[in-house]
């Protein structure tokens, strides 16, 4: 294959698979759905319209990526505070900050995840 097709090729096919991803995800329905009289307001209980479906896909996916670039800047911060103690203490010091620093990255990959899966589970309304 050529590199002009090929990249015209995952130009076009990775939206498409992110989109149906996002839509997998967004359709995932653990929980019974509750009415909208039961929120008292605010935000809603459950999904009610093929929009709301589209919002919802749209925040987990939007709540994902933030998931991912957090957790990535940890682990920029790890190996950078790993690469200060190989040089201010040797391997034992870069060892010590590199696990240091997977401790605060791993942390901070599962608080995202964790957000990421209370945006995820807005069920739909029950007179769907």
């Amino acid at each position: 294959m050529r590199p002009q097709v090929a990249i015209r090729y995952a130009v076009r096919v990775r939206p498409a698979v992110l989109f149906l991803l996002i839509a997998l995800t967004a359709c995932k329905n653990e929980k019974p759905a509750s009415s909208p009289s039961e929120s008292g307001g605010g935000d809603k209980q459950c999904r009610e319209d093929t929009g709301d479906d589209v919002n919802h896909g749209l925040k987990t996916g939007v709540s994902g990526a933030k998931t991912g670039v957090t957790t990535a800047g940890e682990g920029v911060k790890a190996f950078g505070s790993s690469a200060a103690g190989l040089v201010e203490g040797g391997s034992d010091e870069a060892k010590k900050r590199w696990r240091e620093g997977k401790k605060e990255t791993k942390a901070t990959a599962k608080e995202g995840a964790q957000e990421t899966k209370k945006e995820a589970q807005t069920p739909k309304c029950s007179g769907r």
